[in-house]
């Protein structure tokens, strides 16, 4: 006989009595007979839309157009969540969509001259922070195991590199361009040549998830297939500030999994690393350093200046923001300031105080803070693989925040987050597993120099295939 865990606290409000998995009395050979493959199909198919994969693909009109009419279409699940369900920072995402969908709109009218339907229309890239609820809400539904997830996760990511490479292989020259407006996933510049702008929010988490993995498992052949990855970017992908941050999440999360001699070396070696590429940045290479960058770097050191100047001495301005506009509006930045390469997404944090102003970037820095320590948690708690990634990846959100702005596809961290809150809610309904143990015990499969699974991890990976939580 089974013993379950403690219902989680909070997790569904039902009138005045709290709804767990726990409490349901189905028996367990029949949740375990419902069809799996549909589930997994179902999450194979929402989960692109989930994490923007397609959102600003201008290549693709019918994903394009999907995935930005997705929140409104998940709408009545948003809500439903929202009433329903006693999600992690539920209210702390909750008063975020209510200050930008409420005070940008408002602040465009204002200063740039939006007019009422333009105004709505700039708050369409935040309405993706609904999808923490909708998203919820479906798994909840859905009720995947955790080898279902890891493993659509896994199918996602391969599928990126897999993607990219053909596309690399067949695409001919001449279906490259210069023009973002007309096409984005294959650019041409001059400094880095020919490229593809794939879609890498499953592309760079598959590769969080095999570093986590191989610091568990010490298998060489996951180690090959991280080198890999890492190497279709730097030759494929080549976008520069996010191969860099993903290549700090990985060295950070490989050193902080090993122990004894082999994490002393490896910190000395990141540190040395770390000094001479200051010393390469500030010394005699400099100039060669920001030549290679090109027009990327004078584009967005344009667009700083603009912005700055345009925000002026007005503390109002800088307090609440000025609003935004649409490329389909009546008037756009490219107008206003009489250039077309003026983006607010490729000026990090100024563009979000000059959008939405400086409470409203506290408050965004507010959500992913709190998005980061609870994937943190629940990923130490449980020792899997994928949370780990999970939490790896907004640690990453956070780096590239000194270049891309946190509402350039806040449907990442909403989608992590939901899954994190699902996972977490999994096992608190999961038999009592045995205690949890942070350290190794060395056997098949680890190395001495590495913290291998946890206890708990591998209990819930032997237990992700046999229990599954009955319909809420």
């Amino acid at each position: 006989m089974l013993i379950h865990a403690a219902p989680a606290r909070g997790l569904i409000r039902t009138g005045r009595q709290p709804v767990t998995w726990a409490t349901d009395t189905k028996p367990q050979a029949q949740a375990m007979g419902e069809p799996r493959a549909l589930t997994m199909a179902i999450l194979l198919l929402v989960l692109p839309m989930f994490g923007q994969s397609f959102y600003y693909l201008l290549d693709f009109p019918i994903p394009y157009l999907l995935s930005k009419v997705w929140p409104f279409l998940m709408l009545p699940l948003s809500i439903y969540a929202l009433v329903t369900y006693e999600l992690p920072y539920k209210a702390l995402f909750a008063a975020l969509l209510a200050y930008v969908l409420g005070i940008a709109p408002l602040m465009g009218m204002l200063h740039l001259g939006n007019g009422f339907a333009d105004a709505l229309a700039t708050t369409v890239k935040v309405w993706p922070f609904t999808h923490y609820f909708a998203l919820a809400a479906l798994l909840f539904w859905l009720r995947p195991t955790p080898r279902m997830v890891s493993r659509a996760f896994i199918i996602l990511g391969v599928a990126t590199y897999v993607g990219m490479w053909g596309l690399w292989i067949l695409i001919p020259a001449s279906w490259y361009g210069s023009d973002p407006s007309v096409g984005k996933l294959l650019p041409y510049e001059i400094e880095r040549g020919y490229r593809i702008y794939m879609p890498m929010f499953f592309g760079i988490l598959f590769l969080f998830y095999l570093a986590r993995r191989f610091c568990q498992r010490w298998e060489w052949w996951i180690l090959l297939l991280l080198l890999s990855g890492f190497g279709s970017l730097l030759y494929i992908y080549k976008q520069r500030t996010s191969i860099l941050a993903a290549l700090i999440v990985v060295s950070v999360g490989i050193v902080s999994s090993t122990r004894g001699r082999l994490r002393r070396f490896l910190v000395a070696i990141s540190l040395t690393a770390a000094a001479c590429a200051v010393l390469v940045v500030a010394g005699t290479f400099f100039d060669n350093v920001v030549q290679s960058f090109g027009g990327s770097l004078s584009v967005r050191l344009r667009s700083i200046d603009r912005a700055i100047n345009f925000l002026g001495d007005d503390p109002l301005r800088w307090m609440f923001g000025v609003g935004a506009t649409t490329r389909l509006g009546a008037i756009t930045l490219a107008d206003i300031f009489n250039d077309h390469q003026f983006y607010l997404a490729d000026i990090g944090w100024l563009g979000i105080v000059f959008e939405y102003g400086v409470l409203s970037a506290f408050l965004l820095a507010g959500v992913y803070l709190a998005g980061l320590l609870f994937t943190w948690k629940t990923a130490r708690s449980s020792g899997d693989p994928l949370l780990r990634a999970l939490a790896d990846y907004t640690f990453f959100l956070f780096l590239t925040s000194t270049v891309y702005s946190f509402v350039f596809t806040p449907g990442e961290l909403a989608t992590i987050v939901a899954f994190a809150a699902y996972l977490q809610r999994y096992w608190a309904s999961a038999p009592v597993a045995a205690p949890v143990s942070d350290r190794i015990v060395p056997g098949r499969g680890t190395n001495r120099f590495f913290q291998g699974p946890s206890s708990r991890s591998r209990h819930a990976e032997a237990l992700s295939e046999t229990h599954r939580p009955s319909r809420l």
